[in-house]
């Protein structure tokens, strides 16, 4: 009765076996004669398993299979009694079909046994190659890149894991001394791009575009505008060398708030610093003053020596008003021949500012080797105590009291 039981039983693990879709065999060694194969094992030889049982399993299996086999055996006992093969094998009599192994040592009274149950990962096989090629493709356009592509991964530490072979052409650096370790990179940032990447680090998002400054192998900054995206655990982007870009850019706004000729503020740039000196002026119960300035005979320079010799009056002017003032006081100029100075008359260094004005004023000045021109100014002062807090009020009053000063002069 027991004998019925255990056969019945048997036969029910066989069923289930043969319904599987998964590869099933089982073969003793050293001979590699099958002992057991469910449907699955023989159909994919085009087989019965009665076909099969009794047979060496070596003489069945397709050239990987038999690769994969060797290498197996070659590691599998009793002190390594279950083993995966980490390589998918090509299904025989199935192309384009994928199969991944796993081998169990089974010790026995008749003899040592493998029992090897094959899964199909066609699937993810192909996901896999495609994902190489992908990444072959990505590495093949990056590496070609006159900008520095890179990817950052978080395990199993923060590291790059690729960085593009332009960053040596930018940097002077090769790519290898910032793979494995992020502490090269930081070292040839500034304070501002380490306290970004420290904030990454712990969580905080990046940017998806940002300045950083690099020092390079000579010595040098180069500014890289870097742009980020977010991948699975971790990030990749590009930058890019933005350095004489950005020259270009400050260059630019610098000139939208400064006299191309004499590099003085000019009349926008005076308008914000003016209202900027009123609010505080008030805030701190200061008092704020304007000289307001205009050369006299610059009109005749230019006509009789030219325009060369007239920039070189304005431009020796903004000197020697510059050098006239603490570096705390603006020194601007609205246009032809005008210039304001904004100052707080009753702060130390302050003390006759309009004398010392005429007086530097009235030194000729040099527009060749044999000439030199008197430009005599006339200097109108106005500050708030008299005229308000208002900036437009502040520049007319002292406007007017300009001309009051070359009027009295010329009458």
């Amino acid at each position: 009765m027991a004998m019925l039981v255990d056969e019945k039983y048997y036969k029910g693990v066989a069923g289930m076996l043969d319904a599987l879709p998964e590869r099933v065999i089982r073969y003793r060694l050293p001979d590699l004669t099958v002992t057991y194969c469910n449907v699955a094992w023989a159909a994919g030889h085009h087989l019965e398993p009665a076909q099969v049982i009794g047979r060496s399993v070596h003489e069945l299996l397709s050239t990987a299979e038999k690769v994969g086999l060797e290498l197996q055996l070659s590691r599998l006992g009793p002190d390594n009694p279950l083993l995966a093969d980490e390589t998918a094998r090509p299904a025989p009599n199935a192309p384009g079909q994928w199969v991944e192994w796993v081998d169990q040592y089974l010790s026995g009274p008749d003899g040592a046994e493998v029992l090897a149950v094959g899964r199909d990962v066609t699937g993810r096989h192909i996901a896999e190659l495609n994902l190489a090629a992908s990444e072959a493709r990505f590495r093949d356009l990056a590496d070609k890149s006159a900008d520095v592509v890179w990817r950052f991964v978080m395990e199993p530490h923060p590291h790059f894991d690729y960085i593009s072979p332009s960053v040596e052409n930018i940097l002077g650096y090769p790519p290898s001394m910032f793979l494995g370790e992020l502490a090269p990179f930081l070292d040839i940032l500034d304070d501002e791009g380490r306290a970004l990447i420290a904030a990454a680090l712990q969580g905080k998002p990046m940017p998806e575009r940002h300045d950083f400054r690099y020092r390079t192998a000579a010595g040098t900054t180069v500014i890289g505008e870097m742009q980020t995206t977010s991948i699975s655990g971790g990030l990749q982007g590009v930058s890019r060398d933005v350095t004489e870009l950005r020259s270009l850019q400050a260059n630019l706004a610098a000139l939208a708030l400064r006299d191309p000729l004499t590099g003085l503020a000019n009349r926008r740039l005076l308008d914000e610093l003016l209202e900027a000196g009123l609010a505080h002026a008030q805030r701190d119960g200061l008092t704020l003053a304007v000289a307001y300035i205009d050369l006299d005979g610059f009109k005749k320079v230019n006509d009789t020596y030219g325009h060369d010799a007239g920039d070189a009056v304005l431009c020796e002017t903004a000197r020697r008003l510059l050098a006239s003032v603490r570096t705390a006081d603006l020194v601007a100029r609205l246009g032809g021949d005008e210039f304001v100075i904004v100052y707080e008359p009753n702060q130390s260094g302050s003390e006759g500012m309009i004398a010392r004005i005429n007086e530097a004023l009235a030194v000729p000045i040099n527009v060749s080797a044999t000439v030199a021109v008197f430009c005599q100014a006339s200097v109108g002062y106005a500050d708030t105590r008299t005229a308000g807090r208002d900036a437009s009020a502040l520049l007319a009053a002292a406007d007017a009291a300009m001309y009051d000063t070359k009027r009295a002069r010329t009458a």
